[in-house]
This record gives C-alpha cells, sequence and structure tokens, in this order.
C-alpha cells in the first residue's frame, strides 16, 4: 500500500514533537528539530498558490488550512512575521460570508477549488477559519469577533448547536459526517478567543 503525505497529518505530528519537545527538552532534540522543520518544509511547499492548502480528511481549504497555520506557528511563523502565513489568513478572510462566519461546499473536494456552501456559513468550517487566524495571530481581529459573534449566535438555547452540512471526507469523494465536531470545534473556538482576548464578544 502507498500513502501519501498531507498538511493534517503533517501537523499532527509537529503539534505532537513540539509538545514532547517542551516537555522534555533534552530527549532526541536535534532529531526532533530536524524532523519539525522538514515538516515545515512539506507544508510551505503545499501552500496553493492563492494562499490556501488543500484538505484531504475534512471539507476542506478550512479544515487544512486550521492545520497549516497550526504548524506554522509552532515555529514562530505568524501573520506578521511569515509572508506563508499572511497569505493563509488572507485567503481565510477573502472567504468570510457577511454575516461573519464561512461556509464550505464539499464540492471544494472534487473540484480542488473553494466552493462557497450554498447554505451559507456553517458552524463546524467557521470553527476552523477561527481556529486559523487566532493560532497566525491574525490583527484582523474585528474578522474573528464577527465570527465569534456568528458562533453564539449559532448555538441553542440547550448550549447545542445543529448539525448541518458533511464536515469530512475520505478519498476527494467520500462524505463521512462527525457529529462531535459541531460541539468540539465550535467550543475551542470561543475558548481559544476568551484566552487570548480575555472575554467574549456581546451578542444582541
Amino acid at each position: 500500500m502507498v500513502e501519501y503525505t498531507y498538511p493534517e497529518c503533517t501537523t499532527s505530528v509537529v503539534l505532537g514533537l513540539t509538545a514532547f519537545a517542551q516537555a522534555y527538552p533534552d530527549y532526541r532534540a536535534r532529531e526532533i528539530k530536524r524532523c519539525i522543520d522538514r515538516a515545515i518544509e512539506y507544508v510551505i511547499r503545499a501552500q496553493r498558490s492563492d494562499g490556501g492548502w488543500y484538505g484531504s480528511w475534512g471539507v476542506c481549504f478550512t479544515y487544512a488550512s486550521m492545520f497549516a497555520l497550526q504548524s506554522l506557528a509552532c515555529v514562530g511563523m505568524y501573520f506578521d512575521t511569515c509572508w506563508e502565513a499572511m497569505r493563509g489568513c488572507a485567503f481565510l478572510l477573502d472567504r468570510q460570508n457577511a454575516d461573519g462566519g464561512w461556509g464550505e461546499a464539499f464540492a471544494s473536494c472534487e473540484q480542488k477549488r473553494y466552493v462557497p456552501h450554498p447554505a451559507g456559513s456553517q458552524v463546524v468550517h467557521t470553527a476552523w477559519a477561527l481556529l486559523a487566524l487566532m493560532a497566525a495571530k491574525c490583527s484582523y481581529r474585528d474578522a474573528i469577533r464577527r465570527g465569534i459573534v456568528f458562533l453564539m449566535k449559532r448555538q441553542q438555547p440547550s448550549g447545542e448547536w445543529l448539525q448541518e452540512s458533511i464536515e469530512g471526507v475520505f478519498n476527494h469523494s467520500c462524505a463521512i459526517r462527525y457529529p462531535s465536531f459541531k460541539f468540539v470545534f465550535p467550543v475551542w473556538a470561543l475558548g481559544r478567543y476568551a484566552e487570548l482576548y480575555n472575554d467574549l464578544p456581546l451578542v444582541d
């Protein structure tokens, strides 16, 4: 069996090794740094000319961009200091909807270009985009705030978020639903925002 490299899987390795190196800085430090450096080189090569990354395990560019920008952040490559991070953020900012959210169609996976969701903004895609922008320390804070407000408005009185469009994909064509994503990623995005800015915006 032959498998390929992906921004998502590569980032998972970078995040794991970064956390390990922080906990055990003296253990095989040279090898770990070399592995991370090579992984970052791959993430940079995988960036498309429009600034986005193609995702193979989630829908699609919002998903992969979240991972890729987290990778860059692990080595101090942020919006204000790194051309690749700036381009990645610009890719997402250019696709933010008027309501503050993001919504990407499954067709993105098949056509390998960003296709807006016909139903508009989606909770999970919005959370992915927000986590990407916050990881990159994007300086367009109002865009991030509007995305957070969108998530807060979509939350139900019960505290849940409703199931929306397909989130996962396999082999560019097999759609997979992950019901926990609508809880995990919005809560993560809200928590990260509160952690970074010490508050949450007011919602009318």
